[in-house]
């Protein structure tokens, strides 16, 4: 509850313009074995199947607020999980090669998907590509 809270005050930021970043010093690997783990209790809890994969070597210090990461990804992981009622839920983590500040997070999951014609509202306010699923 206190998460759904939260994120609902997150969005009245947003959308104020108040929202504000807590950037520091992260050590990602670290970091990165606290995504893991959070999303493989989640997905195995579910009883489907977590792959993970690194991509590259990841640096050892980041800057970032590793609490909205965590957030955008946990909201992704729960999605995956969501909609795959059985499969996989995979993690990749890529870090770019001389780059110390680019690093890609995918969450991809073997569920039901996204009809084409409801691809364009994905990232729309408020927006559910089917009403009847929760």
């Amino acid at each position: 509850l206190k998460t759904v809270i939260n994120d609902i005050l997150d969005n009245f930021k947003l959308q104020a313009g108040k929202f504000v970043l807590n950037a520091e010093e992260i050590q990602l690997p670290e970091e990165v074995e606290q995504w893991v783990n959070a999303a493989r209790a989640h997905v195995e809890s579910r009883k489907l199947q977590f792959c993970y994969k690194l991509i590259g070597q990841l640096p050892q210090q980041v800057l970032m607020d590793g609490v909205r990461v965590q957030q955008v990804l946990s909201n992704l992981v729960s999605n995956a999980v969501k909609f795959t009622e059985a499969g996989r839920v995979s993690l990749t983590v890529e870090a770019f090669a001389g780059s110390s500040r680019l690093l890609k997070v995918m969450v991809e999951d073997s569920g039901i998907g996204v009809a084409k014609e409801h691809q364009g509202q994905l990232f729309q306010t408020f927006m559910q590509a089917d009403a009847t699923i929760s």
